[in-house]
């Protein structure tokens, strides 16, 4: 396994980082991962080329954030790409502020790479939140501002709000089965050369052939036994062309993601051996006849009535 993996420019930032990022929401579920076993996943990562690690406040009640902050220690930090995200109950000037300070605390480090806002709030005023971010990004706090799940009118808000920088990114759910983003907001963030981050690649391991359903699961759309029956016959087109092609489903699903114009997967992982699996979606491109197998399946699952 190469210790160096390729980089892709962020967006008009101009950084240059792994094309995959390494999530961390489950580090801060003890049931799913202890602290040790997180933190030897995040010290592999780095040493086989990530250098973006993706993590929020929420996650774990801030323990995420403290074992990377742990994790990272030993790496040159100008080296690492870190983002997080504050609350969507953090929202007001005042509690952005507050917010981002206990980030940094948690992450024992003196500024965040990347600081998106989690999620919209409806009752909070943007441009509220977004003046404390630039405020952030003027101290030299953060170093970029994004924001996660904005559709794409409250994108082109976000942007008009800030003064001297921009948005950098939007974090949005896109996988091969969900494409919404598609429609408009993907094409949008191509033109503006604003960085796409696709959160739950592999749909939780759905798409690559988990059936079972977790009790931490329970809320996501497809953790249902008919939602999985249904998605089968995409499974296994998957399956049927990772075998063609030598390679593992994960590493189809993710390499589809990849191949995309400036879209960053977000990928989670509590195990070497998957990590090493998802890292080998690089270096290779699927085939434009793969790519049609692949959309002429997915046309034939309706999901509208899942």
């Amino acid at each position: 396994m190469p210790r160096l993996i390729e980089r892709r420019v962020f967006g008009w930032t101009g950084e240059k980082i792994s094309p995959l990022i390494l999530g961390s929401w489950e580090y801060g579920a003890p049931s799913i991962a202890s602290e040790e076993q997180a933190m030897r996943i995040i010290r592999k990562a780095i040493e086989l080329g990530i250098n973006a690690i993706d993590t929020a406040e929420s996650y774990g009640a801030g323990l995420s954030e403290k074992i990377i902050g742990r994790a990272i220690k030993g790496f040159r930090r100008d080296e690492l790409f870190i983002i997080t995200k504050v609350s969507y109950d953090h929202l007001r000037y005042d509690d952005v502020i507050k917010a981002a300070e206990a980030s940094l605390k948690r992450l024992e480090t003196s500024y965040i790479d990347l600081y998106l806002i989690h999620w919209p709030h409806h009752y909070v005023p943007l441009r509220e939140t977004l003046k404390a971010m630039e405020r952030l990004w003027s101290e030299g706090k953060i170093r970029y501002i994004g924001v996660s799940n904005f559709p794409l009118p409250m994108l082109r808000a976000a942007r008009e709000y800030l003064s001297r920088t921009d948005i950098a990114t939007n974090q949005v759910h896109y996988n091969m089965l969900y494409r919404e983003v598609e429609k408009e907001l993907l094409p949008y963030t191509v033109q503006e050369n604003i960085a796409l981050q696709a959160y739950d690649p592999l749909a939780l391991g759905f798409l690559i052939g988990r059936k079972e359903i977790r009790e931490e699961y329970r809320w996501y759309r497809l953790a249902k036994p008919e939602v999985i029956e249904a998605i089968q016959p995409l499974v296994n087109e998957v399956r049927a062309i990772a075998a063609e092609l030598g390679k593992t489903p994960a590493q189809v699903v993710l390499n589809w993601l990849l191949i995309k114009e400036n879209v960053f997967p977000v990928f989670n992982t509590t195990k070497e051996e998957h990590l090493i699996d998802n890292i080998g979606s690089l270096g290779w491109r699927l085939s434009k006849e793969h790519l049609d197998r692949i959309d002429r399946v997915w046309v034939s699952i309706k999901l509208e009535s899942i």
